[in-house]
């Protein structure tokens, strides 16, 4: 059957000038009105700031004012188009109007594959990641750094890190580094200028300020965002999304296992966190995506010896990736914070100071050049006494224990590991032999249950490489020709 040609709109058509000079009348001719020379959905869309999501059916993202990204249905994106004098209806010989045009072109060449509501250090906005175009909706909430007093900032961090009066040390230079090397970074507004940081260990007794010091100062710096990471790196979820929505990670108390299995793969995750480049985020129902990330983690936790056994072991790979802080009890906050007035006077009054805390990071404080670091900004800082409770933790300082503790049944008088025969030629000091020798003398020794259990799920060489390590004064490995060789003193009598 032969198609039919489609009749011109009655409707539609233009008026011409007919007739000879003085006797010219206008008169309307039916089916000769013509669209536009040249429409262009791209400017439309431009203007529009009009995007589709991919899979997302009828739902457009639009950004309806600067830094806020809304999703529309189709129908009201028809109606604000219209709203633009967008032709809905196809002209003559068309067979598509000019907002189908728009919504099609839209679909087509302005699609995103992945939209986030935030993503941790990036301004709201369009980004390409790994050959995909990515949306983030909102930004971090960045202070303006601006000359000025920030005299309750300073007397917060002094009076909770300066720990000089009471015999300490001045721990408050490497906090400020710390948060010198992390606005550097995250103000840059470059995610290729992103640089790792260590972890904040805030350990002190109760109501000593140290959240305090995580909420108010270094949330309020870091954009004003923070979540709990602790599910995730508890390896409780494989989903860990809302960790990428806040620069600043957040842990008070957190509620971990003590076992030593935990503590391990909690500290594995940790300095995952902490020091690669790029990140894996896993939302539900969703493939997972590589990305890269700004982070900064603090954990404030009281300083009693059960309540942190559970920090991950502080082991020698471990030592450059924390900051381990030591916070004071007195003297008091410098603003009361009993009432709620008075602890929203205290908000109040950190947040209208953080603009001066900055200016002073950015312009006037410089990380001395005795702490400073490559590759984090500012070395890290333990707290002997912390460390010390933290590495008597790990199995390593455990086998130390044993040895220390271990004896030999030798007539009615027992002996220790460096009065037994060995290749020491320092024998009264010193013993020397091999990691398996050693290892089989404690087996027959008065601790050797303990001595199994420890070893059933680690090799004793390796404890003796990190007790190398840590406690050099105690633990030396050489080589002859024919073998490797550790020589263990005897404990220090200080340490008896």
């Amino acid at each position: 059957m032969a198609s039919r040609k489609k009749e011109p709109s009655k409707r539609r058509g233009k008026a011409v000038k007919t007739g000879s000079k003085g006797k010219v009348k206008a008169e309307f001719i039916p089916g000769t009105a013509s669209g536009p020379s040249l429409f262009n959905p791209e400017l439309v869309a431009e203007k529009l700031h009009l995007w589709w999501e991919s899979g997302d059916g009828e739902k457009f993202i639009i950004e309806d004012a600067p830094g806020r990204w809304s999703v529309w249905p189709e129908g009201k994106i028809v109606k604000l188009m219209r709203s633009f004098y967008v032709r809905m209806k196809p002209r003559d010989n068309e067979t598509l109007g000019q907002i189908d045009h728009v919504l099609l072109h839209t679909m087509r060449s302005r699609r995103l594959d992945v939209s986030l509501g935030a993503l941790s250090g990036y301004q709201a906005g369009i980004y390409e990641s790994a050959g995909q175009k990515m949306l983030v909706k909102s930004s971090p909430r960045l202070v303006t750094p601006r000359e000025g007093d920030w005299l309750n900032i300073n007397a917060l961090i002094d009076g909770k890190l300066n720990l000089i009066e009471s015999g300490g040390p001045d721990q408050t230079p490497y906090f400020h580094g710390w948060l010198k090397t992390a606005v550097e970074s995250l103000y840059s507004r470059d995610p290729e200028n992103f640089r790792p940081g260590q972890c904040c260990i805030l350990a002190g007794p109760r109501n000593s300020g140290k959240s305090r010091l995580q909420h108010q100062v270094i949330t309020g710096l870091l954009g004003g965002r923070n979540a709990d990471p602790g599910p995730y790196l508890f390896g409780r979820t494989d989903f860990n999304a809302e960790i990428f929505s806040a620069e600043h990670l957040l842990m008070e108390d957190p509620a971990s296992s003590t076992a030593t299995k935990d503590r391990v793969f909690f500290g594995a995750c940790l300095q995952q966190l902490l020091v690669a480049d790029t990140q894996r985020l896993h939302r539900k129902r969703e493939d997972a995506m590589i990305l890269r990330p700004f982070f900064r983690l603090s954990i404030s936790l009281n300083n009693d010896p059960d309540k942190m056994r559970v920090l991950p072991l502080l082991t020698q790979d471990m030592k450059d990736k924390v900051h381990l802080f030591l916070i004071s009890k007195e003297p008091p906050l410098p603003m009361p914070a009993g009432t709620l007035e008075e602890r929203a006077a205290f908000r109040a009054t950190i947040k209208s100071e953080l603009p001066a805390y900055a200016w002073w990071l950015f312009n006037e404080f410089k990380i001395p050049a005795e702490i400073s670091s490559t590759r984090f900004g500012v070395r890290q800082w333990l707290h002997p006494t912390l460390a010390i409770d933290l590495f008597d933790d790990t199995p390593a300082a455990e086998l130390l224990q044993i040895i220390d503790g271990a004896q030999w049944k030798d007539g009615k008088q027992p002996k220790q590991l460096w009065q037994l025969p060995s290749k020491s030629k320092q024998q009264k000091d010193y013993w020397e032999d091999t990691a398996a020798e050693l290892e089989n003398l404690l087996r027959t020794s008065t601790a050797a249950e303990e001595v199994n259990r420890l070893l059933r799920n680690h090799k004793i060489d390796r404890l003796l490489s990190r007790l190398k390590e840590d406690a050099p004064d105690r633990v030396v490995q050489f080589r002859t020709q024919y073998e490797r060789r550790w020589m263990i003193s005897v404990r220090p009598a200080a340490e008896e």
